[in-house]
């Protein structure tokens, strides 16, 4: 398939769950910059410390991008007390570093978007959605030309077909869970594709 102007079209790549990590948004930018679409699920901090390079690289270069917890932890004052230690030490070391501007910025985003035939979130309530019956969740949130649902948070790919729709969890960016890579997912007519990457952790 390719574009006008003759280059080859990529189709829409989703990627979540970064978690400021610079090296593994440096690895990704050719390839997202030839997406047709770009889509970003959530969790570009945390964990990480390359926050000033994640937050002015998502926010630039993608073109869908939602709020993830970890962003919502470190620009709020909520209580963490009941967050795992490393949760905790993250956001607030997070909440530290963060600028006033960038703290703006990051309340602009929205939790959820409904883009043409898409719909995307990060999670719903910081659950771990895995089985059909976590996805019928997000199925209660589709509208009628929804055709594909994608969303982050357990770093792990997923693909789920149910009557006309997609959902796609392309995994973590950063680093894959329960012995998933890490990488992304690319739809070109409708076909989803999981690209793995290596660790770089």
């Amino acid at each position: 398939m390719t574009g006008s102007n003759g280059r080859k079209r990529m189709g829409i790549l989703v990627f979540s769950d970064l978690h400021a990590n610079k090296k593994a948004l440096e690895e990704l930018l050719p390839t997202l910059r030839q997406a047709d679409l770009s889509v970003f699920c959530g969790d570009f901090l945390g964990y990480g410390k390359d926050i000033d390079y994640c937050v002015k690289a998502v926010l630039k270069e993608v073109d869908l991008v939602v709020l993830g917890d970890h962003e919502r932890m470190a620009i709020t004052d909520e209580n963490l007390e009941n967050q795992p230690p490393i949760v905790k030490d993250s956001a607030l070391y997070t909440r530290r570093n963060l600028s006033p501007k960038q703290k703006n910025l990051l309340s602009s985003l929205p939790t959820e978007i409904w883009h043409e035939n898409i719909y995307v979130t990060h999670s719903i309530n910081d659950d771990y959605l895995r089985n059909k019956q976590d996805f019928m969740r997000l199925y209660k949130k589709t509208r009628k030309e929804t055709k594909y649902i994608l969303f982050g948070h357990t770093h792990e790919q997923v693909s789920f077909r149910y009557k006309n729709l997609t959902f796609i969890n392309p995994g973590s960016i950063t680093k894959g869970r329960r012995g998933f890579k890490r990488g992304y997912a690319i739809i070109t007519s409708d076909k989803v594709d999981f690209v793995t990457l290596e660790d770089i952790l």
